[in-house]
């Protein structure tokens, strides 16, 4: 699925990643102060092609449902927080 770069912006606003920038966008999730992924793409020309997106889909360990419900917002943080605690990324602390 290709995607426009300024919804990619969008996603790392909306995760909150902790953003560097190079010669590519890297973002870091991060949780309760541990880093838990990181998401990387180009600053290419155009959009993401949609290999690349795929890519960044299994950085983020999305679904293809639920990465497209993230880019057309529906999908929240705390969503998002909540499938990676499913997945067992994200461990309780008790």
């Amino acid at each position: 699925m290709q995607i426009k770069k300024a919804e990619m912006e969008r996603i790392f606003e909306k995760l909150k990643l902790d953003v560097r920038s190079t010669n590519h966008r890297y973002g870091w999730f991060s949780y309760e102060g541990k880093k838990i992924l990181r998401v990387h793409f180009s600053h290419g020309k155009g959009d993401v092609p949609g290999r690349i997106s795929d890519k960044i889909r299994g950085q983020l360990k999305l679904s293809q449902n639920d990465f497209r419900m993230l880019i057309n917002c529906p999908l929240s943080l705390d969503d998002y927080v909540a499938i990676l605690k499913n997945k067992g990324l994200i461990k309780e602390e008790l």
